[in-house]
Parts: structure tokens; sequence; C-alpha cells
């Protein structure tokens, strides 16, 4: 009985998605086997994988194990590189090929023979000029993608909101290209920030932009639908677009790493960096994530800054009593009041304080700390680029610069939660549109979560009183009211 043969094939990028990268392989492999007279046993391939960094590759393991239970005799590969790139994986599969006595043949270059120590000696040499390459090129790629985050150029297709104009060499290729605003679309991202930032519900967002037949990024980018998704906006879509750094020309390099960096991009900015940073505070608060939607249908619960019991300062919540949804204690349901009527006192009293001379004061706010720490971090981040230039330049040693970044960053941890200590303000055309003669309507229109935000604004604070007795009807002491300058609200 001839050799059984197990023929491997892997590509690192299929960008395409076509596997003719593979296909060819496991034809030239094929053909040699044919050639040689032995008898393929199995075909593995991995697409569009990477062998550099360890991953988790299907097809290899399984030709490993199909090698440790005794099925095959020989591997064929196109080269070395397409079954190694990792020190760790090559050392690995030599001595398990080589206790399970399977020899390597490679379609462009020899016969490896893991059965004897020159034959080990000789995969792992070749191995590792194959590891050395692909070592430089990432080496290559990292520092080249460094230089194009630190002049700001974009990464990759272009972003919804920009479009890109190309600049072309001789032979039509291109030598450089910048993105610039494309109008309609940078129209509707200025649009779902502010809308966002005056907290209408991101659902409601993304359901009017596909009443008005507005093309989503992916469908005004002319890809195809991901995963079978359909060409509509959606919360997330609607999300992922309000929270891009982006948005006010800004980048981000290495983003969810360790050594994550914010840095000025080169294209025109949407929106205000100040605008951005409100935007991701009020987006990524934890608050938001306790209902599917991130909204609660009751302004007044799960806020003790705005409504609480009058005895124990906890939280309200609604329950239904005697058929009604009431405001109750959460924790110990020490107070009560029926929800309809609560409701319709805050909403009077709201409205007759947002129709005096002096509503526009309950809107003021100071957060010049957090954009003192936003200065400051912006300084930071130009001291470790510094710190890395000089490294490069062997101004600084390998330990120094460790040393002094550690440093860094731990200052950097802590300005960017005092950057985030920003009071949750108001966009000024909401304050715009409440602060007037049509107050009343426009409050009326407000989603749940517009209305809690614009009352922790206004230093809206709300009591349960304790020990006030029923009786029929309803009872507006039996609720107290105050805002930020103190006053008594009154019916």
């Amino acid at each position: 009985m001839g050799e059984r043969v197990a023929i491997y094939a892997r590509i690192s990028e299929d960008v395409l998605g076509l596997e003719q990268g593979v296909e060819r392989q496991l034809r030239e492999a094929n053909e040699l086997v044919s050639a040689r007279g032995w008898t393929v046993a199995a075909e593995f391939a991995d697409n569009d994988i990477s062998a550099l960094h360890g991953e988790y590759r299907p097809e290899y393991q399984a030709m490993l194990e199909a090698a440790e239970l005794g099925k095959i005799d020989r591997i064929v590969a196109y080269q070395l590189a397409r079954l190694w790139r990792n020190r760790r994986e090559r050392a690995e599969a030599i001595e398990l090929l080589s206790r399970r006595r399977v020899s390597i043949t490679l379609v462009k270059g020899t016969d490896l023979d893991l059965t004897t120590p020159m034959g080990r000696s000789f995969a792992a040499q070749l191995g590792e000029a194959d590891t050395l390459e692909s070592e430089l090129k990432s080496e290559r790629v990292a520092s080249a993608a460094l230089e194009r985050a630190q002049a700001g150029q974009a990464s990759g297709h272009v972003l919804y909101g920009w479009e890109r104009i190309n600049e072309f060499g001789r032979g039509g290729k291109r030598i450089s290209f910048k993105d610039v605003l494309h109008a309609e679309q940078a129209m509707i991202v200025k649009e779902i920030v502010e809308r966002a930032l005056a907290k209408e519900s991101l659902t409601r967002i993304a359901e009017d932009l596909n009443k008005r037949k507005i093309a989503p990024p992916r469908v005004a980018a002319g890809r195809e639908p991901k995963h079978g998704r359909p060409d509509t906006w959606s919360t997330s879509s609607v999300r992922a677009i309000a929270m891009r750094w982006a948005n006010c020309g800004r980048r981000v390099h290495h983003r969810g790493r360790e050594d994550e960096q914010v840095l000025p991009a080169e294209w025109p900015a949407i929106v205000s960096e100040e605008q951005q940073i409100e935007l991701r505070t009020f987006l990524s608060d934890p608050s938001r994530r306790t209902s599917r939607n991130g909204a609660r249908q009751h302004y007044l619960t799960f806020a003790p800054e705005i409504a609480r019991c009058g005895k124990c300062k906890g939280k309200l919540r609604v329950v239904r009593k005697s058929g009604h949804p009431t405001y109750v204690c959460q924790d110990n349901g020490c107070t009560g009041r029926r929800k309809a009527w609560v409701d319709d006192l805050v909403e009077r009293v709201v409205i007759k304080r947002l129709s005096r001379p002096d509503a526009r004061d309950l809107f003021r706010r100071d957060d010049s700390a957090a954009k003192q720490a936003r200065e400051e971090i912006r300084v930071i981040d130009g001291m470790l680029l510094q710190l890395m230039d000089d490294h490069d330049a062997n101004l600084i040693t390998r330990e120094q610069l460790h040393r002094s970044t550690a440093r860094h960053r731990t200052r950097l941890a802590q300005l960017e939660k005092d950057a985030q200590k920003v009071v949750t303000g108001v966009p000024p055309a909401l304050v715009a549109e409440l602060v007037g003669s049509d107050v009343e309507n426009r409050w009326r229109t407000l989603e749940p979560a517009q209305r809690r935000v614009l009352l922790a604004a206004m230093g809206f604070e709300l009591e349960l009183v304790y020990g006030s007795r029923g009786g029929p009807g309803f009872k507006p002491e039996s609720v107290k009211i105050t805002f930020r300058d103190d006053d008594v609200a009154t019916d």
C-alpha cells in the first residue's frame, strides 16, 4: 500500500472570499501526489487565517489529530510557510510528527524527513526563516499604521459622512487621497448626534430615518448587506454612527487595546469635540442598559436624584395598586401615589417653571474641570508620542521608555475619569424650544428619557411626603417639588 497523504493548504488573507489561493495550492499538491504515485487520504484547507500569532486553524488541528491517530504517513503542502509561521506551533508539530513518523513534502521546496535529527533541524531552520519574514512584515505594517494614525490619515474604506477624493499619478496608480464632507451624509450624522444629545431614543431616530427612506451606511457605500441583515437603519447602526470619534475630527489607533490612542484626524469634523464627548458619556452610561431599548417609560423612577421616597429617600418604581399604576418606594413601600396624578402635577409645575422669564438660568452648568482634564489628556498624548520618537532615535533606552510611559498612562487613566464627570447638559436648541410660549406642546412631545434628563438639568427634585393621609382624590401637598434655585414649586 502506498503512502497515505494529507494535503494541506492555507492563505492568510482572502479579502474577496474567492478561495482561489487555496484552490491553486490544492490543485498543485494533487498533481505532485499523482506524479509520486501516492494516495490522497484527506485534504485540509484553512482559508483567510493567519498562522503568525497562533490563531486557531480548525483544519490544521484536524490534520494533526489524523497524524496522531496514525491515519496519514505524509503531509504535502505548497510551502512550509503554509504550515507554520509561529515558533511554538512549529516546535509542537515537529515533535508530534516525528513521534508518529509523518514526513513532509513541499510543492515549492523539498522533502523533510522528520524521523531524523537532521530532518527536524532543517525543518526548524526553514521555519525560522519564514517566521522572521512574517515578523518583519508585521513590524513594517504596524509602523506604517502608526505613521498613518499620527498623520491623521484614514485607514480602510471611507466613513459614512465623508467622500474620498483620490489623486492619481502616472499609469493611473493612486498616490494620495483625502476625505472631504459628503454634504447629504454629513447632515444625517449631525442630525443623529444632535437628536441623541437631545435624549431622543436611538430606536425612534432609526425609525424616522427609515420612514424618510434615508439610505443606511452600507447601502450608501454600495456594499452588500452584512450577514443577511435588511438594508435599513437599526438602533445599533444609529448608535455606531453616534459613538464615532471620527464625527469630531478624531481617529482611533489600536482600538480596544491597552495602548489605544485617540488622535487628531485630517478629515473635517462634523460636530464639535465637546458634543461628541458629551454624547459618548451619555450613551456609555450603564444605567441606560436597564432595559432592552435603553429608555425607561416612567421618567420619575430609578433616579433618586430626581424622585424619591420622603421617608427612606429611596428610589421609586411603578406597580399596579387597586388597578392603577402607582409610584411606590422601591425598597420598603414607605410611600405611594397614583402615577397619573403625580405625572399631571409634575407636568403643570414644570411647564409653569419653564414659562418664567428666568427659566434659562436652570440650565446653566460649569464643566470647566472636565474641559481642563481633556486639555491635559491632549498634552499627555503628545508626550507619549514624543517618547516613542525619542526611543526610535535612540535618545532614551527601552527601560526609560517603559517607565515614563507607565507613569503617564497612570495619570491618563485618572484624567479620562475626570473628563467623564462633565454634567450632562441639554442641547441649546432643545432649551430654546422649551423656554417660550410653546412650552406645553413641546413638553408633551418629549420622550421619557428626554424628560428625565431635562428634569435632572433643571435640578428638579420630587418627594412623596411620608405620613400624608389619603382619602378621596389627590392632595398636591402630598408631593413636594423643588428646583435647583431652591424654589418650592406649587401648582
